[in-house]
């Protein structure tokens, strides 16, 4: 997903004024940084989550920035004068991203073992690394300002395992073939989802044979059962991602944590398939493009249904807002045989879980209300599910 985030020219403009000494690698390091850092506090947030969700390489990997990111002058006062919400912004996300695809590319040594490149991810000693990051944290601080100064593009597929249990959720109440809308598709992996085989809680869904296969462990409730048509499927991003380009294809494997092989290859299936079934992705702002999608005749026994995961952090509030209208505007029209729905897998108010909520208009009772339906796995891995009955 491509969605906002600080502009580019903040990132030049932030500069600290240092009363500082020179470490023995002769690097400039602000006394007591440390003490008082919103940069380091958010890398140490991050290590916890990593720890928590049993990513002992990405956690490995951001102590290992908390400890040294101050020996890197230029890339510690860009983050640490960051004009937004560090978390909000994903902003350790994209240093990861840059490490990463510098990794791939052979300019970040000591680092490839850590993400895999030289034979699978193993970790590596802390002083070893802390030396490699320094090294390429000062070496390559170009490049990964570039990447800082871009929001994330992640593509998780395994997130619409959620979709497939709201879409058969929202079947209990009368079965109908689905449109989806996407919002932030980035590069529309999402939309094939009628290509997938889901295992949700031992139901199998969908292309049952396919090679990207979602088994998320299932917590809770049994999903619906009951068939899925998808009449058609397409999705919307700021700058769309083309699988086509190699450049494209390598920024979404460079968003991937150190240690995640499994994600790497359900990533690399995931193309593949796209390559076979390209996804209709348009470029353009989330709001203006339902306007216009809800403006598009819908077909009788359609349900409509509008799906975004981990995309509204990225919105502005005048980007939500406009959202929000969007939906009111279209509800008007909504009636038992023309459904709208929305699915939204996306972090609650204080960050301390994830919540797919599913919100129904249908000329009747239903009128919009998002109800819990699951908390989950940010990317994916679990899902604990209440359903709405």
């Amino acid at each position: 997903m491509f969605y906002g985030g600080a502009p580019l020219g903040h990132l030049q403009a932030v500069r600290l004024n240092f009363l500082s000494y020179p470490d023995d690698l002769g690097v400039m390091v602000q006394p007591r940084a440390r003490k008082r850092s919103r940069a380091l506090r958010q890398l140490a947030i991050e290590a916890r989550k990593a720890r928590g969700f049993g990513k002992p390489l990405a956690a490995a990997l951001m102590q290992g920035l908390a400890r040294v990111l101050p020996r890197a002058p230029q890339l510690f006062e860009t983050i640490e004068n960051w004009p937004c919400d560090l978390a909000s912004d994903g902003v350790i996300f994209r240093l990861n991203a840059g490490l990463h695809a510098l990794a791939l590319a052979g300019r970040a040594k000591g680092l490839e073992p850590l993400y895999g490149v030289d034979g699978p991810p193993r970790m590596v000693p802390p002083a070893a690394l802390d030396r490699a990051l320094v090294q390429v944290l000062n070496d390559e601080a170009e490049p990964l300002f570039d990447w800082l100064s871009h929001p994330t593009q992640t593509n998780e597929v395994a997130r619409v395992a959620g979709l497939v249990a709201a879409l058969l959720e929202l079947g209990r109440s009368g079965q109908m073939p689905c449109e989806v809308l996407e919002l932030g598709a980035s590069a529309g992996l999402n939309l094939n989802l009628m290509h997938y085989a889901f295992d949700l809680g031992g139901q199998p869904v969908c292309a049952m044979r396919s090679t990207v296969r979602l088994a998320p462990a299932w917590r809770g409730r049994a999903v619906a059962a009951g068939p899925l048509a998808i009449t058609q499927a397409r999705g919307v991003d700021l700058h769309p991602l083309d699988v086509t380009d190699p450049a494209d294809r390598q920024s979404l494997e460079a968003y991937v944590w150190p240690g995640e092989t499994a994600r790497s290859a359900r990533l690399a299936a995931a193309i593949g398939i796209a390559r076979a079934h390209p996804p209709l992705v348009e470029p353009g702002l989330a709001s203006a493009w339902l306007l216009r999608r809800f403006a598009a005749p819908q077909s009788a026994g359609v349900r409509r249904v509008v799906f975004h995961s981990m995309v509204l952090q990225y919105a502005n509030p005048a980007e939500r807002a406009a959202i929000d209208t969007a939906f009111a505007l279209a509800a008007a029209n909504a009636q038992a045989d023309r459904p709208l729905a929305r699915v939204a897998i996306e972090w609650r108010a204080d960050r301390t879980a994830v919540e797919l909520r599913i919100a129904e208009w249908d000329g009747g009772a239903r009128q919009g209300e998002a109800r819990l339906a699951a908390t989950c796995h940010p990317y994916g891995e679990w899902i604990d599910w209440h359903g709405l009955a």
